[in-house]
């Protein structure tokens, strides 16, 4: 008999640079695979325990702005996201 563990994709979340990013992945990326978030960032997916991870993690917002709209999710016009709200208008 084996142990299946079952693993929920939606809540797979690469941390890059320090914050939670967000991406859309069919399957598990191998180590070393690339892993390209929904803010654009590309880098070499490699696994750790959650236990591990540095408590100081920031969520990207532009990540999350991204995730909303996929989701059809309402987004705020103050969502730090959106670009007059990072001060890029």
């Amino acid at each position: 008999m084996t142990a299946l563990i079952m693993v929920d994709l939606e809540r797979v979340h690469p941390v890059i640079e320090g914050r939670w990013h967000q991406a859309r992945f069919e399957r598990l990326p191998e180590p070393g695979e690339p892993v390209r978030t929904l803010c654009g960032l590309v880098e070499a997916a490699e696994y750790c325990a959650v236990t591990s991870r540095s408590p100081s993690l920031e969520r990207c917002w532009v990540c999350d702005l991204a995730h909303r709209r996929l989701h059809g999710m309402d987004v705020l016009p103050t969502h730090p996201g959106l670009p007059r709200a990072r001060g890029e208008l």
